[in-house]
C-alpha cells in the first residue's frame, strides 16, 4: 500500500514528441535554437506559469477532468477535480468524487500538496506527494481487500498521478497518464469550485433520471443509442433492447453536457463532447452535427403512471360523455365520486395501458380534501404505437380488452365502458408530440398530423 508522503517512482518515460509548435502560445520564439533540453525546461516554466495564472486572485483555478485507464475496458465514469496551482509548488485540489476515504465520499473536500515540472523526455505535470483528492485513483489495491467496485488485481483504479502533455485546445490543455494512458483535460474554471460541482449536478440530473435511462444519437439518416448515461459508463449500442455490438464509454460530467474520454464515430461522423442546447431539446456535439435525444417519445408512449386529460381541452362530446361516465359512476356507488379521464396503466388485476377512468372512493372526504382521498381506478386497454418519431398512434377496436374493476361496471349493468370506448373513439388517430420537457416529460400535447380531429394534452 502506498503511504503519505512518500514520492512515487515514474514507471515510463515522457513521449519525446510532446508537440513542441505549442510552444508558440507563450511567444518563446528563440526555442528551436535552443538544443531539446533547454526547451523542456523552458516550456515546463511557461507551462507552470500558465497554471498559477490561472489560479490567482480573480481567477477560479481548473476543472480537471480525470480518467483513469486508458484501455477500452470502461470501467469507471470520469470524475472532476478542481485545482489551484501555486509559484511555490503547492497545489490544492478539491472535488466530492465518491471514491474520497475517511468518511468523506461524495463530500466536498480539499487537500493541499505539492506538484513537480519533470525535465524528461518531454513535458511532465507530476503529483508526486499524497493527495487525498487524488491519489487514492493511484493508490494499488490489496486485492483480497478491494472493494468489489475497485479493479481487484493490485493495480487499484489504475489512475495517474504523472501526466504526460499532450497539446492545447484553446484554452484548455490536454494530458495523458504516463503510466496507464489516462485522459486527463484541465479546462479554465468559470466559477467557485463548489459552484461548479453544484451547477454540474444539476445538468446531470436534468439530462438524466431513473424514468429514461436511454438516449437516441443521431447524425443525419444514422441513428444508434447511448444507454445508462446517468452513470457516467455507457453502453453504446446498435438497439435498446438486447443491444447489437454494444461498447462501452465513459464520460464526465459538466455545467452544460458531458464530455467522453475517447473520440468516438456514428457513421464517419466524431463526437466527443455535447453540450445541452439553448432551447433544451437535446445535447449537441462540438461540431452541431450529432445530436443526443431522450428517448421521450417513448416513454410517453409507454409511460405507466395515469396523465390526466386537460377537461379545458375537451371537445362538447367528450365532456358530454364525461358526464355520463360521472353518472355512471356514481350509480354503480354513490360514494364514488369521478376525478379524471387519462392515459396509462390501470392498477388492480388484469391492468390494462390505454384510457383510464380515475375515481374517488370516499365522494365526501374528497370534496373536503382531495388531496388526501382515497382513489381507485378502471382502464380500457388502447392499441398505442410511434407511427415515427415524435409521434403517437391511437387505436381502439372491440378487441380492446378492459381490466377487472371496468368489467364490473359492466357486469352490473353501467354503461361505462361503452361511454369509454366512445370517448377512445375520439382520440383515434396519429398526433404529433410536444413535451412539455424533453429529458422527463410531465405532461405532453398532441396535435393531429392530418388535420382531422382536435389537439389534446394530458399531464401536467
Amino acid at each position: 500500500m502506498m503511504k503519505k508522503d512518500i514520492r512515487y517512482i515514474s514507471m515510463s518515460v515522457a513521449v519525446a514528441a510532446f508537440a513542441l509548435a505549442s510552444c508558440s502560445q507563450f511567444q518563446e520564439d528563440n526555442l528551436f535554437d535552443e538544443n531539446a533540453a533547454l526547451r523542456v525546461t523552458h516550456f515546463n516554466e511557461n507551462l507552470k506559469s500558465r497554471l498559477v495564472a490561472q489560479s490567482t486572485d480573480g481567477n477560479n483555478g481548473w476543472v480537471i477532468q480525470y480518467f483513469v485507464a486508458g484501455s477500452d475496458e470502461q470501467t469507471f465514469e470520469g470524475f472532476n477535480l478542481l485545482g489551484g496551482f501555486y509559484e511555490n509548488g503547492k497545489v490544492t485540489l478539491a472535488s466530492n468524487h465518491r471514491f474520497l476515504r475517511n468518511g468523506k465520499a461524495n463530500t466536498y473536500t480539499e487537500s493541499t500538496s505539492f506538484y513537480e515540472m519533470l525535465q524528461e523526455e518531454g513535458p511532465v505535470l507530476a503529483f508526486n506527494i499524497w493527495n487525498d483528492v487524488l491519489t487514492v485513483f493511484v493508490d494499488p489495491v490489496d486485492p483480497s481487500s478491494a472493494p468489489a467496485s475497485l479493479v481487484s488485481d493490485g493495480e487499484g483504479m489504475r489512475g495517474d498521478q504523472n501526466l504526460v502533455f499532450q497539446g492545447f485546445e484553446g484554452n484548455n490543455i490536454l494530458f495523458r497518464g504516463q503510466r496507464n494512458s489516462s485522459t486527463v483535460r484541465f479546462l479554465p474554471c468559470d466559477r467557485p469550485w463548489k459552484q461548479y460541482i453544484a451547477d454540474t449536478e444539476a445538468t446531470r440530473n436534468y439530462i438524466t433520471n431513473s424514468a429514461i435511462s436511454s438516449y437516441y444519437v443521431i447524425c443525419g439518416s444514422d441513428t444508434l443509442y447511448f444507454k445508462d448515461l446517468r452513470s457516467g459508463v455507457i453502453t453504446y449500442c446498435e438497439r435498446v433492447n438486447d443491444p447489437l455490438f454494444p461498447s462501452t464509454l465513459n464520460c464526465v460530467f459538466s455545467p452544460t453536457g458531458f464530455y467522453l474520454q475517447h473520440k468516438n464515430k456514428i457513421g464517419e461522423t466524431s463526437f466527443q463532447e455535447f453540450t445541452l442546447a439553448p432551447d433544451k431539446t437535446c445535447l449537441v456535439s462540438e461540431n452541431d452535427s450529432v445530436q443526443v435525444i431522450a428517448t421521450w417519445d417513448n416513454y410517453i408512449i409507454n409511460h405507466s403512471d395515469v396523465w390526466e386529460l386537460d377537461a379545458t381541452l375537451f371537445t362538447e362530446e367528450q365532456q358530454n360523455l364525461f358526464n355520463e361516465i360521472a353518472s355512471g359512476v356514481s350509480k354503480l356507488n354513490s360514494k364514488w365520486l369521478l376525478k379524471s379521464i387519462g392515459m396509462g396503466r390501470s392498477t388492480g388485476k388484469n391492468a390494462v395501458n390505454g384510457l383510464i377512468i380515475t375515481y374517488y372512493t370516499d365522494k365526501a372526504q374528497a370534496e373536503k380534501n382531495p388531496d388526501k382521498a382515497k382513489t381507485n381506478n378502471a382502464g380500457l386497454q388502447l392499441t398505442l404505437t410511434r407511427p415515427r418519431a415524435k409521434q403517437m398512434g391511437i387505436n381502439c377496436t372491440e378487441e380492446n380488452v378492459v381490466d377487472n374493476n371496468l368489467s364490473v361496471f359492466t357486469a352490473r349493468g353501467t354503461a361505462v365502458e361503452s361511454l369509454m370506448r366512445q370517448f377512445a373513439a375520439t382520440l383515434s388517430g396519429t398526433y404529433e408530440m410536444v413535451p412539455n420537457d424533453y429529458f422527463l416529460p410531465t405532461s405532453v400535447r398532441c396535435t393531429p398530423v392530418d388535420g382531422a380531429g382536435k389537439a389534446f394534452k394530458i399531464g401536467n
